[in-house]
């Protein structure tokens, strides 16, 4: 099996992804979500299919991530209709091409996310992850590409939460 998979999309981005390595880091011991059963992060194990497009799921998958175990996990927003989450993925390579994620403005430099689907809410961003200040997976391999931060916000609307996720009690 090839380490490296050139050209694979997410999204607007291409990467060219180390599989080998990408594995690795997943579910990485000393993550803020390593093994966490929190109310959201055993939301997201339930959800994530039902969120998440069938197109987009398939990439990640390509490249090696797991869905089920992100990086980072958290609700930053709810509502009487929805919850408002970030997931954080991590994968091994470099980004080919895709948008530039960081734009100026007078109250200084700020991370654009590309918005995937407006209902429910779904946004994107894909770095590396030397221009993130946030905890990442430890990289054993460095010839094998850089880290790259697969950034997520999404509304999940409460119905899909209420239809997909067994009750803890």
């Amino acid at each position: 099996m090839k380490k490296q998979r050139p050209t694979i999309p997410i999204s607007e981005w291409k990467l060219a992804i180390h599989l080998e390595a990408t594995r690795e880091i997943q579910n990485q011991k000393g993550m803020p979500a390593y093994d966490c059963n929190c109310e959201w992060c055993y939301t997201w194990k339930h959800c994530s299919r039902a969120v998440l497009p069938e197109a987009l799921q398939e990439q990640l998958t390509r490249i090696g991530v797991d869905l089920n175990h992100p990086t980072d996990l958290y609700k930053f927003e709810s509502d009487e209709s929805h919850s408002s989450i970030r997931v954080v993925y991590h994968a091994v390579g470099r980004i080919i091409d895709g948008p530039n994620q960081w734009k100026t403005t007078e109250m200084g430099k700020m991370r654009i996310y590309v918005t995937i689907r407006e209902k429910p809410y779904l946004s994107l961003a894909v770095f590396p992850q030397s221009q993130s200040h946030e905890k990442a997976p430890a990289l054993k391999n460095h010839t094998a590409g850089e880290l790259i931060c697969i950034d997520f916000r999404l509304s999940i609307p409460n119905e899909i939460i209420k239809g997909n996720v067994p009750s803890l009690a």
